[in-house]
């Protein structure tokens, strides 16, 4: 039931307002009495979903606590001041206007290890009358100014600072973050700032194809950088003033400086860039990795100061969640403060990196095998199976294979020294995968 982050399908089809209801309602029944954040995105579904997920908790007896519409990043933070039992965030994050989804917080605003998902899980299969006899209160709760206060406190304003874009796409984090860059003394033009469930100037997820037209506008409007984020505003893109879409690793690295001391652990996911691992070791830093979307569980008990996937940082300092906003101050801040940091963005990248999404769903424990003997030309140095299957060769390239968590696909991740060999790789992967996931080819 539980994806890589939270539970997501196609609003009133593969995802039913009873399906939310009752996943409300065995949620509340399964950690018990008390408290519960609920917050939601700019999508039309999400508005009705947050009311119904309010339902399912009161009938369970919990207070449900509305923070409004807000960025998940915000029901994270309301989650750990209000001290709740849970926090909802009601929220599609990336996906495309169609789909609705419910992530999940605990007390400290952590998304929920996947031990407490199963607890959910096996509950939601007893059927089992969990109404109470009292209905539990809902209530509001004006979580989004103290958020933004508790922003402003750990940042100085600064003289003269950075001209940036920052394209909201059409999401909830218009809240923030053009607000707070701007108090903080930036020159700031926000793009598609208007909140709209329809995404009209874009898709919500801020890959380089999406980002086209809004790198135009970062060249042509000579900004130093732009922003951008995804529909919920915990991913975070950048752009240079050449308006080239950088690769992820770009905020991964600008944060990591920002963020992590010398002998400290980082966590990386395992689809994060080498090019992030090398700048961790050469600031003397303790690299372990991590499943994609499950960075977080690995900070506490590494004692780590930085998390990190493509376009998410999370710093515990400030919250165990990802967090777009924050990365966005975060970086503007450390560049206004050095600008010889302005130059990662112009800098030809060592590493060429590229993720492709293919319509095929895949069965990649069966094909393991196979998918080793097709890349065995490639002299394989290592394979891993902690995320999907990643293979990681004598040359320091790698690819990675991986289903998606939110939606039907298969996610191919891929990096190399050489561009070359990159293209050979993902040609590779593209073939077999099509192959594997042909009828009695291990699809399912």
């Amino acid at each position: 039931m539980f994806g890589t982050a939270g539970v997501r399908g196609v609003f009133n089809s593969s995802q039913t307002p009873e399906e939310v209801y009752r996943l409300a309602l065995t949620s509340a029944f399964t950690f018990g009495r008390g408290s519960y954040g609920v917050g939601w995105d700019g999508r039309k579904s999400s508005a009705l979903l947050a009311r119904v997920v309010a339902a399912g908790l009161s009938a369970a007896g919990g207070e449900a606590v509305l923070f409004g519409l807000v960025p998940t990043p915000v029901t994270a933070f309301g989650a750990r001041e209000e001290k709740c039992k849970l926090g909802f965030s009601v929220t599609a994050s990336h996906n495309p206007p169609e789909y609705s989804g419910v992530k999940f917080f605990n007390g400290d605003g952590m998304e929920l290890p996947k031990e407490q998902e199963l607890r959910i899980e096996r509950a939601m299969v007893v059927g089992a009358n969990m109404q109470s006899r009292e209905f539990g209160d809902v209530v509001h709760r004006e979580i989004l100014e103290m958020y933004y206060g508790r922003l402003m406190e750990r940042f100085e304003h600064v003289a003269g600072g950075l001209k940036i874009v920052v394209d909201c796409s059409n999401g909830p984090g218009a809240l923030v973050t053009p607000k707070a860059l701007e108090a903080l003394g930036h020159r700031v033009t926000p793009l598609n700032a208007q909140i709209s469930w329809r995404f009209p100037a874009r898709p919500p997820e801020p890959t380089e194809q999406n980002l086209a037209d809004t790198a135009v506008v970062v060249a042509s409007l000579g900004a130093d950088l732009g922003l951008a984020h995804d529909g919920d505003a915990d991913r975070l893109v950048m752009i240079n003033s050449a308006g080239k879409v950088l690769p992820d690793s770009v905020v991964s690295i600008l944060a990591l400086r920002a963020s992590a001391r010398k002998g400290e652990a980082v966590i990386l996911s395992e689809n994060t860039s080498s090019a992030v691992e090398d700048e961790a070791v050469a600031m003397g830093c303790r690299v372990v990795r991590s499943r994609v979307g499950k960075s977080f569980a690995e900070i506490e008990k590494e004692g780590a100061s930085f998390a990190t996937e493509p376009s998410k940082v999370v710093d515990p300092r400030w919250g165990m969640w990802e967090d777009g906003m924050y990365g966005a101050v975060l970086i503007a801040d450390a560049m206004s403060k050095d600008p010889e940091l302005l130059k990662l963005l112009v800098s030809e990248p060592k590493w060429h990196y590229r993720q492709v999404n293919l319509p095929v769903s895949v069965d990649l424990s069966s094909a393991t095998e196979r998918i080793e003997g097709e890349f065995a030309k490639f002299r394989i140095s290592e394979v891993r199976h902690l995320d999907g299957v990643k293979i990681v060769f004598k040359d320091r390239s790698w690819i990675m294979l991986r289903s998606s968590g939110t939606e039907p696909k298969t996610r191919v991740y891929c990096e190399s020294l050489e561009q070359l060999r990159l293209e050979e790789l993902l040609e590779c992967a593209k073939k077999l995968l099509q192959d594997v996931a042909a009828p009695g080819n291990g699809s399912h």
